[in-house]
Order: C-alpha cells, then sequence, then structure tokens
C-alpha cells in the first residue's frame, strides 16, 4: 500500500473541508445566503488558495507570510 505524499493528504484535506462548509452552509435559513453563508464560503476558499499561493512563490518567507493570512482566515 502507497503511503500519501504530504501534499497528496493536504489536497485531500482540502477537498474535504470544501465539501463540508458547503454541506454545513446548505443548512443555513435561506436569508443568510448573502450573510453568514458567503461569508463561511468566503473564507474557507480563502484559506486553501492562500495556502497555494504561498506555496507557489517558492520562497520561505513569502510562504509563512500566506500561511499567517491563512491561519487568519481559518480564525
Amino acid at each position: 500500500m502507497k503511503q500519501e505524499t504530504y501534499h497528496e493528504k493536504l489536497k485531500r484535506e482540502m477537498d474535504e473541508y470544501v465539501h463540508l462548509v458547503y454541506a454545513l452552509t446548505k443548512k443555513f435559513p435561506r436569508d443568510e445566503l448573502y450573510g453568514v453563508v458567503s461569508q463561511l464560503r468566503r473564507s474557507m476558499l480563502s484559506v486553501i488558495l492562500n495556502y497555494i499561493k504561498g506555496y507557489a512563490r517558492g520562497r520561505e518567507k513569502v510562504h509563512k507570510n500566506f500561511l499567517e493570512i491563512f491561519y487568519g482566515s481559518l480564525k
């Protein structure tokens, strides 16, 4: 059995995170669609995109900066 690489595991976990947020927010009242639901979905995407952008830059200090933004979106 092949062991997952770090990036394979991260990709899988991010995909699960996206599906979880969308499944949970579907249960919110319809009148929250442009309020809390929108904010939660945007912050979820921000987490993922900031990780990817930071990693793609290829420099450790830049990557750490994007990780701080990533962490702020999680909070």
